[in-house]
């Protein structure tokens, strides 16, 4: 990839982490990508909210922090606003293309861009939006179906044509499955989509095995792990489904296989309710929360586990699904028909199951999802054979080579549809002309962030909010 003359790029990633607070596949794709950027000599300039909690070591080389106001819902998360007259001029931002890795509309800043310079403009889309709305919701209010019909009128369908319009006013849309570029097409995007898959880092996922992290477990008594080892991992935020898991386990396994145990590896503002879960079900003792680890304990994790479990409907992806196929670790999901879907292949490389519909369909679904772990429990042969072959699969779909070079390709095609299109820099117009495009994109920047920022205080995370010792590796680290 180079711009004119053959020099290297400079780039512009959008994101809404300027360090990595948790464990994010977001974050952790913009630290490949502005890694692997900077290795092949691009000038990258990471773009997104400040996050007051950050140490100047934390923020990679070329940062730049917009004002920002704290999400409720998800502590650690900030949400960028266009609150200073820096944030305004133009002629400070020359980029040879914008990568927008973002689920706010930061992304307006990336099409006022494209509008105002003509720089190409691609984006990336990593949240399914159907089925992430009810976590804004309390849990009582969001079992209610009028309050979900209300919520489809006035938030869903609008929000789905407000980011189809503006992926429509970029050069190209990336998705991580097949599933979700189905999706968007379905709501009238025309603009390029491209499928690529996030990449596991070979480094940190092909390391020699360490030390059992599960013999360390606070409160285990010995004989807790002297039977199967389940593992499920994640933020743990009620649209990532840890509850169904936990249930599932407390109905279907660990009535039948008395020494299981299952490990939620993870924070969120849903941690105490899953705790809550765990004791009301009568598995309280045998469901361990050994809270958010080191994201180079994950593989250790993975390989002493034997079964990993994976319930969300909401993955465009899915991270730690990937981590566990790449690790070999036979795993047990529910087709989503996005993420998840798009890599496990039934009885192939793991089993995927039916998530259901209503709540007959759903109780049977979770019967099925145990019997199929016990299964897998009983039988060592069939979990060799699984894990053996996700690894391969993973390996041929998720390497840092095979995404790097379709992550140049949807570049160079940006570079290309923005030539093609023939913009017209506002920059190079009457001031009014200027004036009216900012307006246009700053106000909804700033109505939509502002009315998210607004919506975190109906439903505040019960996570005390507090500045955490470092467990994961930074953007520019």
């Amino acid at each position: 990839m180079s711009a004119r003359h053959g020099r290297p790029l400079s780039v512009a990633i959008l994101s809404d982490f300027t360090r990595i607070p948790y464990a994010n596949g977001a974050a952790f794709q913009t630290r490949f990508l502005y890694q692997e950027l900077r290795r092949c000599g691009h000038e990258v300039t990471l773009i997104g909210p400040e996050d007051p909690d950050a140490t100047p070591d934390e923020l990679a080389p070329g940062t730049v922090a917009l004002p920002s106001v704290p999400l409720k819902t998800y502590p650690g998360v900030y949400l960028p606003l266009p609150l200073e007259a820096w944030v305004y001029d133009a002629s400070r931002w020359n980029f040879d293309l914008v990568f927008a890795q973002t689920t706010s509309l930061l992304l307006e800043f990336g099409v006022w861009l494209r509008k105002m310079r003509g720089t190409p403009l691609l984006c990336v889309n990593t949240t399914h939006l159907a089925a992430a709305y009810d976590v804004l919701l309390p849990e009582r209010l969001a079992k209610l179906g009028w309050v979900n019909a209300g919520l489809e009128l006035t938030l869903k369908r609008p929000y789905e044509k407000l980011f189809s319009n503006i992926y429509n006013n970029s050069d190209g849309l990336v998705v991580l499955s097949e599933g979700l570029r189905s999706y968007w097409r379905e709501r009238g995007v025309t603009a390029p989509i491209h499928v690529i898959p996030r990449a596991v880092q070979p480094e940190i996922f092909d390391k020699p095995l360490g030390p059992d992290p599960f013999a360390h477990l606070s409160g285990a008594s010995p004989a807790a792990w002297s039977g199967a080892r389940l593992l499920c991992a994640g933020r743990h935020t009620r649209e990532k489904a840890q509850d169904r898991v936990i249930r599932i386990f407390a109905n279907h396994v660990a009535s039948v296989d008395r020494e299981a145990t299952l490990t939620l590896l993870g924070e969120g503002p849903d941690t105490a309710y899953y705790k809550r879960v765990a004791c009301e079900e009568g598995v309280g003792d045998r469901v361990f929360f050994p809270g958010e680890v080191s994201f180079t304990q994950m593989p250790d994790y993975y390989a002493y586990a034997d079964v990993f479990l994976h319930a969300s409907l909401s993955e465009t992806y899915g991270n730690v699904l990937g981590e566990a196929l790449w690790c070999g670790t036979p795993t047990v999901a529910f087709a989503d028909g996005m993420g998840v879907s798009s890599q496990i292949k039934d009885r192939v490389n793991g089993v995927l199951l039916s998530p259901g519909k209503g709540s007959l369909g759903e109780r049977d679904a979770d019967a099925a999802f145990g019997r199929a772990v016990l299964d897998l429990l009983s039988n060592p042969q069939q979990r060799a054979h699984l894990g053996k072959t996700a690894s391969k699969i993973a390996r041929e779909q998720s390497s840092p080579f095979a995404v790097q070079h379709r992550m140049a390709e949807a570049f160079r095609h940006a570079q290309e549809h923005a030539a093609a299109c023939g913009i017209r820099p506002a920059m190079e117009g009457p001031r009014l002309l200027q004036w009216m495009t900012t307006f246009q994109h700053f106000r909804t920047w700033s109505t939509f962030n502002g009315g998210v920022y607004l919506a975190g205080h109906v439903r505040p995370s019960s996570e005390p909010h507090k500045k955490k010792r470092r467990v994961h590796p930074q953007i520019g680290g």
